[in-house]
């Protein structure tokens, strides 16, 4: 059970009405005989203005970084090549926006169109322990045009005040338990004064063997879930101050959001876990949280959140044994008014994902893009 402020990661799922005739439809599918699109990331910072990124790859080779681009609420997209692998993107408007990468940081004041290198990625120290190749940095989120947070491996956070050219380590992020190696932030959100960012240490272990659960299905349906070490920094004046807590929790949060008195966030668990994900609401008055959402058969990935309430959850049905298997399985999206009752939304049926991302100004304006090269328009 989860409990506490710190868990003011736990969000509010603050659910969406279910709208008579509203359906997700396919509004654009990379559909080529031997290439494949991977999307990592989405950004519909206003209704008109869409940005997706990621890369294309054909069997056996070099993939190939790429960015997509609509003006038209999505009904053209464009495709450009990109410089780097993109990681994550942060749009504060239309225009301005900004690109984590495995080598550096990247903004754009034209809507995604053109990029412009601002920072290089911080390698990490080969001495600490595994890390992915590249830089530090996850994801960045910025307040304005000058003013913003990075986060990523090895308790990094970083603010800058000049739009990313330079960066400083916030002293905060150190102080939560964990072993730098094998700790990182990977969650940022803000609402108005009000900021998180959430990480975890999750240490080796020695149980689950040298290969992913996936290629040893049997071992990982024996291994028990254990807690890891939750990390959160909670700021109430826009950054100016940061307090730091942790505490140990099952599960590792995949997705944070907020909206007024509210935070929604998403657990996933491990392979064999009785539910492959649960979502959780906390009251970040009082810090109290309970759980809101879990299912068998839907392993939650995205979440989007809007006053009112609204709640939006894009879900995955796993396709075997165990919840991790890297197979494609059946989107599913489902709303709620009362944070009780969640309705199941009708989703085109050749839509199918390991991943998805939800992105849109509004509850009326909202995109899904999956990891298998689609995106999904909430459409009457």
């Amino acid at each position: 059970m989860h409990c506490g402020w710190f868990l003011v990661l736990a969000p509010a799922l603050l659910a969406a009405p279910a709208l008579l005739g509203q359906r997700w439809t396919i509004q654009y599918f990379y559909d080529q005989a031997r290439d494949e699109l991977t999307i990592t990331d989405l950004a519909f910072p206003s209704a008109q203005r869409g940005i997706a990124v990621g890369w294309t790859q054909q069997r056996d080779k070099k993939p190939k970084p790429v960015s997509l681009v609509t003006s038209d609420g999505g009904e053209h997209w464009s495709l450009s090549p990109l410089e780097d692998m993109p990681r994550s993107i942060f749009f504060l408007n239309e225009s301005a926006g900004w690109m984590v990468t495995e080598d550096g940081i990247w903004s754009t004041e034209e809507a995604g169109r053109s990029w412009r290198k601002i920072a290089d990625q911080k390698k990490p120290k080969k001495k600490l322990g595994p890390t992915p190749p590249g830089g530090l940095i996850l994801r960045v989120w910025f307040l304005d045009a000058r003013h913003g947070f990075a986060a990523g491996y090895q308790k990094t956070v970083l603010q800058t005040s000049d739009g990313g050219r330079t960066w400083t380590a916030l002293p905060e992020a150190a102080k939560p338990t964990g072993n730098p190696a094998f700790t990182a932030y990977t969650q940022i959100a803000f609402d108005g004064p009000h900021g998180l960012i959430v990480g975890a240490s999750v240490p080796p272990r020695r149980d689950l063997g040298p290969f992913p659960s996936w290629m040893d299905p049997e071992r990982a349906s024996r291994a028990r879930e254990v807690p890891t070490i939750t990390l959160v920094l909670q700021t109430l004046d826009r950054g100016g101050h940061w307090a730091a807590e942790n505490a140990p929790l099952f599960g590792l949060v995949s997705a944070v959001k907020m909206a007024g008195a509210d935070a929604l966030d998403v657990f996933s668990y491990g392979p064999s876990f009785e539910w492959p994900s649960e979502v959780y609401r906390v009251d970040l008055r009082n810090g109290k949280s309970f759980s809101v959402f879990r299912e068998h058969d839907r392993r939650v990935t995205s979440v989007a959140l809007f006053p009112g309430p609204r709640a939006f959850l894009a879900a995955v049905e796993p396709t075997g044994r165990l919840n991790t298997v890297p197979i494609p399985g059946k989107v599913k999206m489902l709303t709620s008014s009362d944070l009780t009752n969640w309705k199941d939304m009708d989703v085109d049926y050749r839509a199918v994902a390991t991943n998805l991302m939800l992105a849109g100004p509004d509850p009326e304006h909202l995109w899904a893009a999956t990891d298998t090269g689609m995106i999904l328009r909430l459409t009457q």
